[in-house]
């Protein structure tokens, strides 16, 4: 509390609504300070006076012990940061006016189940819940495009979740270590697939990618341990490395006919996959791109592999 102390220049015993009130007003301008409430454990709620419009960066960063805050309706901004490691907030309502969430905003605010997102969202930066490892679903809006590096790595009770059919940008890492979502559903206005961003989601048994996906970035599915199958779209034309790396439920893929190239590794460790065609476009395989395939018993090689 030492920061909205220190803005208002008085210790005092008035309440945090109090003081908070008196910061905004002397300050000229509706908005928590930067850090105003860095790692202050006492907390454990707050109501924001009603002209706050925004909430700077790391202001409730570490308040461990807060469980609830009701934010105003006039609220646009909430700062990076914001509410990093309010592990004990079980659940918040942000206003309508908010449309971007900045980076970290949420991240391991680990008792959060549930969070309700504004209509009017079109950005999740990156981290922005990361490591929250109690939320069980969540909906996001429909005007969502943009969903940042990062966004919900290590939300290990996630079991589904719905992407919005506007989403043209899922950041890398997006979903790394889901262990408990089973499926996803991909719009079909995504053209690109971020690196590692389904790593880990070891629950997950098949996911369908869209005819719009052009590119499969690294580590895209590493160690999705449960996948059995995967259709790859048509349009698609490579393959990031280690994209399938320790796939070993994995039986059978299908590869689009304008496939020209398979990065490193990538279907290193799938153990289970018994065959595969190479298309005949293919003209470059990186290094041990089968290594560990124990139940492939042959394979055919395409006549334009110029690169092994």
């Amino acid at each position: 509390m030492a920061g909205v102390r220190a803005c208002i220049r008085g210790e005092g015993e008035a309440s945090m609504e109090v003081l908070l009130a008196a910061c905004v007003l002397r300050d000229g301008e509706a908005h928590v300070p930067v850090n105003a409430f860095l790692d202050d454990t006492s907390m454990t709620s707050i109501a924001l006076p009603a002209g706050l419009t925004s909430i700077g960066e790391g202001a409730f960063y570490g308040c461990s012990s807060m469980t609830s805050i009701a934010l105003p309706a006039g609220l646009t901004i909430i700062g990076g940061s914001a509410f990093y490691g309010c592990s004990s907030m079980t659940s918040i309502e942000l206003p309508a006016g908010i449309t971007s969430l900045s980076w970290f905003a949420f991240m391991n605010c680990s008792s959060m189940t549930s969070i309700a997102l504004p209509a009017g969202l079109t950005i999740i930066g990156g981290s922005a819940f990361y490591g929250c490892s109690s939320m069980t679903s969540i909906e996001l809006p429909a005007g969502l495009t943009s969903l940042g590096e990062h966004a919900f790595n290590g939300c290990d009770s996630m079991t589904s979740i719905e992407l919005p059919a506007g989403l043209m940008n899922l950041g890398d890492y997006a979903f790394r270590g889901c262990s408990s979502l089973t499926s996803i559903a991909l719009p079909a206005s995504l053209t690109s697939l971020g690196g590692y961003a389904f790593a880990y989601c070891s629950s997950m048994t098949s996911i369908e990618l869209p005819a719009s996906l052009t590119s499969l970035g690294g580590y895209a599915f590493i160690y999705c341990s449960s996948l059995t199958s995967i259709a790859l779209p048509d349009g698609l034309t490579s393959v990031g490395g280690f994209a399938f790396l320790g796939c070993s439920s994995m039986t059978s893929i299908k590869l689009p006919a304008g496939l020209t190239s398979l990065g490193e590794r990538t279907f290193y460790g799938c153990s289970s996959l018994t065959s595969i065609e190479l298309p005949a476009g293919l003209t470059s395989l990186g290094e041990r791109t089968f290594y560990g395939c124990s139940s492939l018993t042959s394979i055919e090689l395409p006549a334009g592999l110029t690169s092994l």
